[in-house]
């Protein structure tokens, strides 16, 4: 049982069932923190579902709408299962519930997106270029998160993270300090 990625779940599960999408947003981006420095896939979807409900609760067309607190429940419910599911340790109906979380947020993604449509796709690569700047290469990120390398390519290009980032330190001495910032 990992008592970290429990909390975690709980504490977006909190953030979300209450609207603060700032707390889904900081609860997203130390979840990829501990997927890269753990090498934890349940990490990083726990990072791109918590992106994914940041967009979602910043944007007025999802929590306007008539379906929006029915949405939340279902959303709810699945990651207050999955939390439920590793406390007895029970993988398989941990990894069902998150699953089941992440098809609430594709099919509501469908259903009330306009333009923008794909959210949760977009947001495995923009957490997988968040690991990349801590340090990952981009065959890791995109194997961390699920993004498609060749979608990471183009958004770290557009980001120009590579022009950013003056490589100082080995990998493992940065893996090093991001360990360090996490236990603070």
């Amino acid at each position: 049982m990992d008592s970290a990625l429990i909390s975690r779940i709980d504490a977006l599960t909190k953030a979300f069932q209450n609207g603060k999408f700032f707390e889904v947003k900081r609860i997203g981006k130390e979840s990829i923190k501990d997927a890269v420095v753990k090498n934890s896939q349940d990490f990083a979807a726990i990072s791109v579902i918590s992106y994914s409900l940041y967009k979602m609760l910043s944007k007025e067309k999802f929590t306007k709408s008539k379906r929006w607190p029915t949405i939340t429940k279902i959303i709810v419910a699945a990651l207050q299962k999955s939390s439920e599911a590793l406390k007895k340790e029970n993988i398989k109906s941990f990894e069902t519930n998150i699953e089941n979380a992440v098809n609430e947020i594709k099919i509501v993604d469908d259903d009330l997106s306009n333009y923008v449509k794909n959210i949760f796709e977009k947001a495995k690569v923009k957490e997988a270029s968040t690991a990349y700047a801590l340090g990952l290469s981009i065959g890791q990120s995109a194997d961390l998160t699920g993004a498609d390398k060749a979608e990471l390519q183009k958004y770290i290009g557009f980001t120009r993270i590579h022009d950013e980032q003056v490589i100082s330190r080995s990998l493992s001495q940065r893996l090093k300090n991001l360990k360090a910032e996490l236990a603070k």
